[in-house]
């Protein structure tokens, strides 16, 4: 596995780590009893974490393979990250559309706002799970 797939596999599983925020903003809808929990705190907490996570596990993976985090892009490294930028373009695309869709049902701009980060997050995970099936594909 080169570098690249293995920095693909981390990213994509540190970010589906962030969906923990999203069940939580979301819980008082199915669970109108759950306790309070302040957002704020636990999203700059989650950023936190994953930031940390991501540089201790690219060192790791850099330390296995030093030249290979060095080389430069190859042809196919560039067309995979290419390939994968388009699904998750048009993701980002209809979620967007989505959320400002929710202007017109009434609710409030927090609302609005995490509407439009969990467009951002699904866009992103969509990036980076398409580069981790074209590297395992093998394109």
């Amino acid at each position: 596995m080169s570098f690249r797939e293995k920095s693909a596999w981390v990213t994509f599983v540190l970010l589906l780590g962030f969906g923990i925020y999203f069940v939580e903003v979301a819980s008082p809808w199915w669970n109108p009893t759950a306790p309070h929990v302040n957002h704020f705190q636990l999203f700059i907490l989650l950023l936190i974490a994953i930031v940390i996570l991501e540089i201790a596990s690219h060192i790791v993976i850099t330390m296995q393979s030093p030249r290979d985090a060095k080389a430069p892009l190859d042809e196919r490294e560039r067309l995979i990250a290419l390939r994968a930028t388009r699904p998750a373009f048009f993701v980002l695309l209809v979620g967007a559309f989505l959320s400002i869709g929710t202007m017109h049902l009434g609710v409030s701009t927090w609302v609005l706002a995490h509407c439009v980060l969990l467009a951002i997050w699904i866009a992103e995970l969509t990036r980076f799970g398409t580069q981790v099936y074209f590297y395992r594909r093998g394109i």
